[in-house]
């Protein structure tokens, strides 16, 4: 796995319970929503409901089912701002308990610490939440998530968890996460040194029209390893996944046969992956953080780190619909 690394991934607001795209609620205007309580609660716009859950959780909380404790470090100068957007963040520490173990120094292997079940052990992580001006052509209501990994551990699914509790219960509103963009999505995550294996689906139909009467009678399932590719076949290939991750029901050919369905098997820091190319909605980016960001201590260095986010989410808000309803 990366020893540093990003998940990013884009969201919006809805009202809880709404169907369509009527109650989705633009970032950057104001807005009065209504408590739990019944209290109203005006904000100048979206983004002091993020910091309002930052407020929330500076105190420690524990989610006992998946045994792992999150909170927040936010101050109120952690915005920055340009032309395009306003990112703020806020520094997350989390960590996982339940199990007892031997902390030992690595060079001398003697025991250092006799870590209890109840201890836990926290480690910091950077959020950072993007939120793009609206323009003349725009109003904006898609945002952007932008969370820093350390190796294997992350803190991205117990923080969207907690969002979308604090969210629903408090103020009726539903988060929703998703891909930024389906083919920044393939270029980013399938690539021509981490691409394993092709699983292709062929959907068979029976002659005998009676064996038709429920949609899929059948399939053929193909799959292809150990991938070689040239430049040029590569660039093909690519076309190819391109188009059929920009429909759903886009065929996949290959070898002049048609496929109906197509998933991709990578590999993601060590990690082996398949990725179903006609169903990426709710799918996140992975990439590296350069290592120059890392400190001594397994770190990243923060202003480093902001920059390099700032950098990052400038390429993802050009590709990025910024606008649902």
């Amino acid at each position: 796995m990366f020893n540093l690394s990003l998940t990013a991934c884009s969201f919006h607001l809805r009202k809880t319970n709404s169907r369509g795209n009527t109650k989705i609620f633009n970032l950057n205007m104001p807005l009065t929503l209504q408590k739990e309580d019944g209290t109203e609660c005006y904000f100048q716009d979206l983004s002091e409901i993020f910091v309002q859950f930052f407020k929330t959780h500076e105190s420690l909380v524990k989610d006992d089912n998946k045994q792992q404790s999150f909170r927040c470090e936010y101050n109120e100068d952690n915005i920055l701002e340009n032309d395009d957007f306003r990112m703020f963040y806020t520094r997350i520490y989390s960590g996982v308990y339940g199990s007892s173990s031997d902390i030992i120094d690595g060079s001398t292997q003697k025991v250092k610490y006799k870590k209890k079940s109840s201890d836990i052990d926290t480690r910091p992580f950077y959020l950072m939440v993007v939120f793009p001006k609206d323009s003349e052509r725009v109003v904006v209501q898609k945002g952007l998530f932008i969370f820093q990994n350390v190796g294997q551990f992350g803190v991205k699914t117990i923080t969207t968890t907690l969002m979308q509790e604090f969210f629903s219960k408090g103020f009726h509103i539903t988060l929703k996460c998703n891909t930024i963009s389906p083919d920044l999505f393939v270029r980013k995550i399938i690539r021509q040194d981490n691409i394993k294996k092709l699983v292709m689906v062929k959907n068979i139909k029976s002659s005998d029209t009676s064996d038709n009467v429920r949609k899929g009678y059948g399939s053929e399932i193909r799959e292809i390893g150990n991938l070689y590719f040239t430049e040029k076949m590569w660039s093909r290939m690519m076309d190819k996944i391109r188009y059929v991750a920009g429909g759903r029901y886009n065929l996949f050919e290959f070898e002049q046969i048609e496929y109906d369905n197509l998933k991709v098997v990578v590999d993601i820091g060590g990690r082996t992956r398949k990725i179903n190319l006609h169903n990426l909605e709710n799918l996140s980016i992975i990439e590296a953080i350069p290592d120059k960001i890392k400190m001594a201590d397994g770190h990243p260095n923060l202003t480093m780190l902001i920059e390099h986010f700032t950098k990052v989410a400038t390429e993802y808000l050009e590709e990025m619909v910024l606008h649902i309803g």
